[in-house]
C-alpha cells in the first residue's frame, strides 16, 4: 500500500504547452493538411470530450461495418473512383501493414522500393517476406530520390516471376511521381497487383492533373494508401486505402485491417475523415484550383533567389522522375546547412519546417495554408537572401557560413544509381533476409565497432522515416559515417543508443 501520493508531472504539462504553442505567431509548414486553421464547414468541431463515444447502438462498428459507417465509406469510395475503401484511424502506417499482408503470403517475394518507409519494412519482418529491391536513380544536381520506372519492374518481375506484388511510394517525401500507369500496366502483365503508398498525394485525385499530378488511384495502381491528415483539413492520424483491383480480395483486406487497427477506434477521428471526404467531394476541385494559382505566385517569387535552388517540375522526364508535387516547397541553401535554415525560420521569423537535412528544407502547403503564411515565408527567404548578397558584397563571413556543408546520410544517398548487378557497392549488403535479423539473437556494441556487423533493426533518419540500414544489411564505414555525421546535425536517428555521456553512440548487431 502507497504510503503517500506521487504525481508524475512535467515541468509544463503537454495541454498547457499545446495551448502557448497555439496562442503564438508560429506559423505551420508541416503537416498536418489543415494547419490548425477553424474553417466553418471542415474544420469547425464541438467540444471533443461531448463527442468522444465508442461502438454504441446507432453508431456502428468500423470493424463490422452494417449501417452508418459502411455508408460512409461507401461514399468515400465513390468519390475517389474504388472498389472499397476503408477509414484508417491508426494512420498510413496500419493500411500499409494490411496491403501488404493480404497481397503476400508469409515466406513469398515482394518486389519493393528501397525508399519505402519503414512501416513497409516491418510488413516484410512481420511476414517474413523477402524483399526484391527496386533502387530510384539520384536527380541529378539535387542528390535525392528519383522514380521508379516501368522497365525496372519488367526486368526485376522476369527474374522473379513468382513475385505477386510490388510496392512503391509516390509521391515521395520530396514530391517526386513515378510513372504509376505504367508501372501498374506492367506488374499486371505479370500477374502481380501494385501496391501505392500515396500517403503525401491524399489532394491529388481533386486536381486537374495538369499542376497537380494525377492520383495513383487514377492510374490503375490496385491498394492506394492516404494520409487525409498529411495534404488535407483532417485530424492527425487519420488515412484511408482504397482497393480497385481484378487481382486481390477485399475479405482479405478486411481480415488484416481488423488486426492491425485499434479494436476501439476513435469516432472523434471517423468524424474527421468523413467531414474531410465530403468537403472535399463539393469543394475539392475549386480549392485545388484556387491552392495551384497562389501555390504557382508564391513559386514565381522564390524562383528570384539567388542563394537557394527550389526544386521545381523541370526534373520530370529525368532519373525515372513522371510528374512533381509542386506543394512541396524543397529549398536547397548555398550559404548553410539545412538543418541551420530551418532554426533561423524557427528562431528569427516563428515559421517552422517540416524537415530538414544537411542540403535541404522541406516545406509542406496545403490548400488551407492562409496568405499571411505564404507571405511571411516569401518575406522570410527574400531577406535572407538580401542578407547573403550583402555579406558577399562586403566579402565576410561567408566562408564561415558555408563551413559543414556535407550531406548527411538520410536516405537520399540510398538512391544513387546502382550497377546491374545491384552489387553493394552503393547500397547495404545484406547479409540475412530482415526477418531472420529481427527475430534472431543480437547484442548492443560501439557504432565504431560495428563494421562488417549485420543491423538487426532499421536505422532511420526521421522525418522521412526511410531506414539507411535494413534488419540484416551489413554496417559500413559510410553507414557509420553517414550516422554520426547526421547524429551531429542534431537529426533524429531511430535505431541507435546513446550513452549518458551523450558522446559514445551504439547500435544493435544480430550475433
Amino acid at each position: 500500500m502507497w504510503s503517500e501520493t506521487i504525481i508524475l508531472r512535467p515541468e509544463v504539462p503537454l495541454l498547457e504547452r499545446l495551448s502557448t504553442y497555439a496562442a503564438s505567431d508560429a506559423y505551420p509548414f508541416h503537416m498536418p493538411g489543415h494547419k490548425r486553421q477553424v474553417k466553418m464547414g471542415i474544420t469547425s468541431v464541438p467540444n471533443p470530450f461531448s463527442v468522444d463515444i465508442t461502438e454504441i447502438d446507432g453508431f456502428d462498428n468500423l470493424h463490422h461495418a452494417e449501417d452508418i459507417l459502411k455508408e460512409s465509406m461507401n461514399s468515400a469510395a465513390a468519390v475517389y473512383g474504388a472498389d472499397r475503401s476503408w477509414y484508417l484511424v491508426n494512420g498510413s502506417t496500419c493500411g500499409i501493414l494490411a496491403a501488404i499482408a493480404a497481397a503476400v503470403k508469409p515466406g513469398e517475394k515482394i518486389l519493393m522500393a528501397r525508399n519505402s518507409h519503414k512501416s513497409a519494412y516491418h510488413a516484410v519482418v512481420l511476414n517474413q517476406l523477402e524483399p526484391v529491391y527496386l533502387y530510384p536513380e539520384e536527380v541529378p544536381e539535387f542528390q535525392i530520390p528519383g522514380g521508379i520506372e516501368p522497365e525496372q519492374v519488367e526486368r526485376a518481375l522476369l527474374e522473379h516471376p513468382e513475385i505477386r506484388a510490388v510496392f512503391v511510394t509516390s509521391p515521395t517525401y520530396e514530391g517526386i511521381v513515378s510513372d504509376i500507369q505504367g508501372i501498374a500496366a506492367t506488374a499486371h502483365r505479370h500477374g502481380a497487383a501494385l501496391i501505392v503508398d500515396e500517403a503525401h498525394g491524399a489532394h491529388l485525385p481533386f486536381g486537374d492533373g495538369n499542376y497537380f499530378p494525377d492520383g495513383a488511384l487514377q492510374e490503375e495502381a490496385d491498394l492506394v494508401i492516404q494520409s487525409l491528415h498529411k495534404t488535407l483539413p483532417s485530424l492527425t492520424q487519420t488515412a484511408i486505402l482504397h482497393l480497385k483491383s481484378q487481382i486481390l480480395d477485399a475479405k482479405k483486406v478486411e481480415q488484416y485491417l481488423s488486426v492491425y487497427q485499434s479494436s476501439s477506434p476513435s469516432y472523434i477521428l471517423i468524424a474527421s475523415m468523413e467531414n474531410c471526404v465530403r468537403y472535399m467531394a463539393e469543394k475539392g476541385a475549386g480549392e485545388m484550383a484556387r491552392y495551384g494559382a497562389r501555390l504557382r505566385e508564391l513559386r514565381e517569387k522564390l524562383a528570384k533567389l539567388k542563394h537557394f535552388r527550389l526544386l521545381k517540375e523541370e526534373i520530370c522526364g529525368a532519373a525515372g522522375v513522371y510528374g512533381y508535387d509542386p506543394s512541396k516547397l524543397v529549398l536547397f541553401p548555398d550559404f548553410m546547412t539545412g538543418t541551420r535554415l530551418a532554426e533561423v525560420l524557427r528562431t528569427e521569423y516563428h515559421l517552422e519546417a517540416e524537415m530538414s537535412s544537411g542540403r535541404y528544407v522541406l516545406l509542406m502547403t496545403s490548400f488551407m495554408d492562409t496568405e499571411e503564411g505564404f507571405s511571411r515565408l516569401e518575406r522570410a527567404l527574400l531577406e535572407l537572401d538580401a542578407r547573403v548578397e550583402k555579406l558577399e558584397a562586403e566579402s565576410v563571413g561567408l566562408k564561415d557560413a558555408k563551413q559543414g556543408r556535407q550531406e548527411p546520410f538520410s536516405g537520399a544517398q540510398l538512391n544513387q544509381k546502382p550497377n546491374q548487378e545491384n552489387d553493394s557497392e552503393n547500397y547495404p549488403q545484406q547479409m540475412c533476409l530482415p526477418w531472420q535479423a529481427w527475430h534472431g539473437d543480437s547484442m548492443l556494441v560501439p557504432l565504431e565497432e560495428a563494421e562488417g556487423r549485420a543491423a538487426r533493426a532499421c536505422v532511420t533518419i526521421y522525418p522521412p522515416g526511410v531506414p539507411m540500414l535494413m534488419p540484416g544489411e551489413r554496417i559500413g564505414t559510410r553507414e557509420i559515417a553517414r550516422i554520426r555525421e547526421d547524429w551531429k546535425l542534431g537529426l533524429t536517428v531511430e535505431g541507435i543508443c546513446e550513452k549518458s555521456d551523450k558522446l559514445n553512440l551504439w547500435i544493435e548487431v544480430v550475433i
